[in-house]
C-alpha cells in the first residue's frame, strides 16, 4: 500500500520520526504501567488506598526535583551543544553526575525525616509511611535524570526510551504484587527504590559500553556552570511537577484519601495524554537546542508546523478516548469503587489540554534556548495560576474545583509561553516566525 510505504520510507530515512516512535513506546509502557497501578490498587484495596500511593507519588515527584537541582536541564541542553567534544562533554557529565548523586542521597534524608509531619498535614499517617518508603527512591533519582539527560541531549533516544519503559515496568510490577498481597499499601512506594537502582545500573552500562563517556574528569568549572544555570531551571523543574501533582496534593489537604483516589484515578487518563506531548517535547528540545545555536530557523519553524497540523487533532482523538475508557473502566472493570464520580474533572481536564496541546511539545523552549529564569517565571505563572483557581474552587465544588485549577493552569502557562518566546527568542509562536535582532541574541546565548 502505498500509504504504508511512505511510512516505512519515512522511518527508515527520518531520524527524528524515529525518534518520536521509541519514545511513544515508552509512553505506551507507562501508560499501561499506570492503569495497571491504579487498577490494581483500587481493585485489591479501595479508593483511599490509591489516594495514600497517588499523594506519596505526588512528594517524591516534587522532592525529586529539588533533588535535581535543576542539574538535568544543564546537562541536556550542554550534552547538545558540544555533541562533537568528547572531552569537555566528559568533563561536564561527570561533574554533573557526582552532583546529582550527593543531592539526591540527601534528599532522602530530608523526605525521610520529614515523612511524619507530611502526614500529619494531610491527616493520614499511612501516607507518611508511603513518603518514608518513598523516600529512599530518591538517593538514585538524581542520577538517573542527569543519565537520561545525557543521553536525551545526544539523541539517544533508543536506549532513553527502553530506560524509561524499564522504570516504568518495575514500578508497576512491585506496586502491584504489594498491593495484591498481605502487605500494607504504604510499603508500595519501595517500588520507588527498585526502580533506580535497576535504571542506574542500565544506563551506567550502556554508556561505558558505547563510549559516550569516555574522556571523564571532575572540573570544577563545570561545577559553577551547572549549579548556575541548574539554579536558574530548578524552580521551573519543580513548579511543573509541582502542577502536575499540586491538585492531588490540595484535595488531600481539604478533602479525605477516598476523594484523592477518585480523582487521581481521572487524573491518570489525563497524565497519559500530556506524556504523549511530553514524549515529543523530549524529541523536538536537543533539535531546538542545535537550531537556535546555529540559526536554524527553518528547522524550528518545520518543527512548529508539524505541531499545529498533527497534535491537536491527535490531542481530541485522545482525550475522547480517555472519557471513554474511564466510563467503562468504572463501571465494567471496577464497579463499586465511585470511580465514575471522577469523570466530570475528566471532562474538565481534558477541555484545557486540547486547548494549548499544539503549544505543549515547545514547552521546554525558554530552557532549551538559554533562558532557565524566564523558563522558570513561565512556570510560576502556570503554578500559581492553578493553586489561586482550586483554592477558590475546592471548597464548593469538590474535585472538579481542582480540575478547573489545573485546566487554567494549562492555558496560563501556554500564554505566558507565548509573550516569553517573542520577547527573549524572538519566536512568534503563533505566526511562526522569528525576529532578526532577538534570535541574533539567542545564538550569541
Amino acid at each position: 500500500m502505498p500509504l504504508l510505504d511512505a511510512l516505512a520510507s519515512r522511518w527508515r530515512t527520518h531520524k527524528l520520526t524515529r525518534d518520536i516512535a521509541w519514545t511513544l513506546g515508552s509512553f505506551a509502557v507507562l501508560a499501561l504501567s499506570g492503569m495497571v497501578i491504579n487498577l490494581v490498587v483500587a481493585g485489591t484495596r479501595d479508593a483511599a488506598a490509591l489516594g495514600v500511593f497517588n499523594q506519596a507519588y505526588a512528594v517524591y515527584i516534587i522532592a525529586s526535583q529539588l533533588a535535581t537541582l535543576g542539574l538535568h536541564y544543564s546537562v541536556l541542553r550542554h550534552a547538545a551543544l558540544h555533541d562533537a567534544d568528547a572531552a569537555e562533554r566528559g568533563r561536564m557529565f561527570l561533574t554533573a553526575a557526582a552532583c546529582a548523586l550527593a543531592l539526591g542521597v540527601a534528599a532522602a534524608v530530608v523526605v525521610g525525616l520529614g515523612a511524619g509531619p507530611l502526614g500529619a498535614l494531610f491527616d493520614s499517617r499511612d501516607t507518611g509511611r508511603a513518603v518514608a518508603w518513598a523516600a529512599t527512591g530518591l538517593t538514585l533519582f538524581s542520577l538517573n535524570k542527569v543519565l537520561l539527560a545525557y543521553l536525551n541531549g545526544l539523541r539517544r533516544m533508543k536506549a532513553f526510551s527502553l530506560l524509561q519503559g524499564l522504570r516504568y515496568l518495575l514500578v508497576m510490577a512491585v506496586v502491584s504484587a504489594i498491593a495484591a498481597g498481605p502487605w500494607p499499601i504504604e510499603v508500595a512506594t519501595v517500588a520507588f527504590l527498585v526502580a533506580e537502582v535497576v535504571t542506574a545500573a542500565a544506563a551506567i552500562g550502556y554508556i561505558g559500553k558505547r563510549g559516550l563517556a569516555a574522556q571523564l574528569r571532575w572540573d570544577g568549572q563545570w561545577l559553577r556552570r551547572h549549579l548556575r544555570f541548574g539554579a536558574k531551571g530548578l524552580a521551573a523543574g519543580m513548579f511543573a511537577e509541582f502542577n502536575s501533582r499540586i491538585d492531588v496534593l490540595l484535595i488531600g489537604v481539604f478533602l479525605p484519601d477516598r476523594e484523592v483516589g477518585i480523582y487521581s484515578f481521572a487524573a491518570m487518563m489525563v497524565d497519559g495524554i500530556y506524556h504523549v506531548l511530553a514524549m515529543i517535547r523530549i524529541n523536538f528540545n536537543p533539535v531546538l537546542v542545535g537550531s537556535l545555536r546555529d540559526g536554524d530557523h527553518a528547522q524550528a519553524t518545520a518543527l512548529r508546523r508539524q505541531s499545529a497540523r498533527f497534535v491537536l487533532p491527535a490531542t481530541l482523538a485522545m482525550a475522547l478516548l480517555a472519557v471513554l475508557a474511564l466510563w467503562g473502566l468504572a463501571t465494567w472493570v471496577v464497579p463499586q469503587k465511585d470511580l465514575q464520580l471522577g469523570l466530570p474533572s475528566l471532562l474538565i481536564l481534558v477541555s484545557g489540554l486540547v486547548l494549548v496541546s499544539a503549544l505543549v511539545p515547545f514547552d521546554n523552549l525558554l530552557m532549551v534556548s538559554g533562558h532557565p529564569g524566564y523558563q522558570t517565571l513561565q512556570q510560576v505563572v502556570t503554578v500559581g495560576a492553578n493553586a489561586a483557581v482550586a483554592v477558590a474552587l475546592l471548597p464548593a465544588l469538590g474535585i472538579a474545583g481542582a480540575a478547573c485549577g489545573t485546566a487554567v493552569s494549562y492555558v496560563a502557562g501556554a500564554a505566558a509561553l507565548l509573550v516569553f518566546s517573542r520577547r527573549v527568542v524572538g519566536w512568534n509562536l503563533l505566526a511562526n516566525r522569528f525576529d532578526p535582532p532577538a534570535a541574533a541574541k539567542v545564538r550569541a546565548a
